[in-house]
């Protein structure tokens, strides 16, 4: 009797040792300061200080070189996942709880405002959102949405130059509070910006890295590169190109001499280049645009939806638990069935085998009510979508007609003033 009193009384201990240890594991600890923020009282002795609101700590730059690198912000990959013949993977789409049109909304959006926070640094040249990366500029921030529901958001950012060189990448996280929306002075303002800064001062932390002969290199790269384009005979060989490392796909970029600024065809070609700049300039109007009008659309999506994502996100944590739990009572059920064949075992085992049962039923429950928060979501979000404006561009009393996408008409303005220039060169010959 008093060995299977023992026995049992090793198993309770087991099953209790269990249950504390998942309890920790899937419980978090938090620490708090009751303490105010203030670390220092009374008048200052250096003069009177400027006073911020509370919750707006903003980074400070302080870009002391002469030479600012022009920026290219190409729209962020919506990051739609696609199956292996390039079409839209609809089963991924679902599984992933991915609005297509809210995407890549959010696509044109995101560049946006990282264009804005990189203007804050005052470190840049010119910065413009672009169709994508293809067009002429310095530096290149590359984005990709990886998640986004209103509450958390993941951008991967890839920064590279004009030699093709890559500065960096990383991932870049960020959570909304729920309590975002009830300080009446942050309305209007962008719940996401914090991660755009994140990603600006990231940005701005590789170009310091940068020294001045890289980024005159640089500049004179992009310049060469553009040449190249539309004269490749005349301008590619001033072009190098030699790859980093054996297992590098893509090969840098370098000089091994420069046309002469008094070459005609140069300057033919850096008139169009001008060209070129100048709608991308243009451009920024009809994104701009586009975020205004765009803006109380979205804004609305993200504070309705913020609370259901949220739900998501607690029921997601939820069923996690509730599938460790179910693992670890039935690994004790197997454990105590196994290793006990007195009644007190048995009894032991054939309760953690009820609990896990238990657990599981609940982590079913939890998926049935995700399903249907998922669906919300996809009917908040299915009236949001993109529209693109025709536009007319004038070049050496020239006419054109653009149609169709930023993207498209980009290409087609690329062609058009290839065409001019083709013209140009051979005058005697009609298009």
């Amino acid at each position: 009797m008093n060995e299977v009193m023992t026995s049992a009384g090793k198993w309770r201990r087991l099953v209790a040792l269990l249950f504390v240890s998942f309890s920790l594991l899937i419980s978090g600890c938090k620490s708090t300061s009751n303490q105010t923020n203030v670390t220092r009282v009374g008048p200052s002795m250096t003069g009177p200080a400027s006073s911020k609101a509370l919750g707006n700590a903003n980074r400070s730059y302080n870009y002391t070189s002469d030479i600012y690198l022009d920026v290219a912000v190409p729209v962020f990959d919506p990051g739609i996942p696609q199956d292996e013949y390039g079409n839209i993977d609809d089963e991924a789409v679902v599984e992933q709880d991915i609005w297509p049109q809210v995407r890549r909304l959010e696509a044109n959006r995101f560049a946006l405002a990282t264009k804005e926070a990189l203007g804050d640094t005052q470190s840049f040249g010119k910065i413009n959102v672009t169709p994508n990366a293809n067009v002429s500029a310095d530096v290149y921030v590359l984005g990709k949405i990886n998640y986004s529901d209103t509450e958390t958001v993941k951008i991967g950012i890839r920064v590279m130059d004009a030699t093709n060189t890559m500065w960096g990448e990383e991932e870049f996280e960020y959570r909304v509070s729920q309590g975002f929306y009830r300080d009446a002075m942050r309305k209007g303002n962008n719940p996401y910006e914090p991660v755009f800064k994140q990603i600006a001062g990231y940005v701005y932390d590789l170009l310091k890295l940068r020294s001045e002969q890289d980024k005159q290199n640089i500049e004179r790269v992009s310049d060469v590169r553009y040449a190249a384009m539309y004269s490749p005979e005349k301008y590619a060989h001033y072009l190098t190109e030699e790859k980093s490392g054996f297992f590098s796909k893509d090969a840098a970029i370098g000089l091994n001499g420069a046309p002469s600024e008094d070459d005609p065809m140069y300057q033919r070609i850096q008139a169009i280049k001008a060209r070129d700049m100048q709608f991308i300039d243009e451009l920024q109007d009809s994104y701009e645009t586009f975020g205004a009008t765009t803006h109380d659309a979205y804004r609305k999506y993200q504070r309705e939806t913020l609370p259901v994502a949220a739900r998501i996100r607690k029921e997601k944590e939820k069923r996690t638990k509730a599938q460790v739990a179910t693992a670890a009572l039935g690994i004790a059920a197997i454990m105590l069935g196994k290793n006990s064949g007195s009644t007190a075992g048995q009894v032991a085992a054939a309760a953690a085998g009820v609990g896990a049962a238990y657990s599981l039923s609940e982590a079913i429950q939890s998926n049935r009510e995700l399903g249907a928060q998922r669906k919300l979501l996809d009917e908040m979000g299915q009236n949001l979508d993109i529209q693109a404006t025709d536009q007319v561009v004038e070049f050496n009393d020239q006419t054109i007609e653009l149609q169709g996408t930023a993207a498209e008409q980009y290409a087609q303005l690329r062609q058009r003033l290839y065409e001019i220039y083709e013209m140009e060169a051979t005058p005697d010959t009609q298009l």
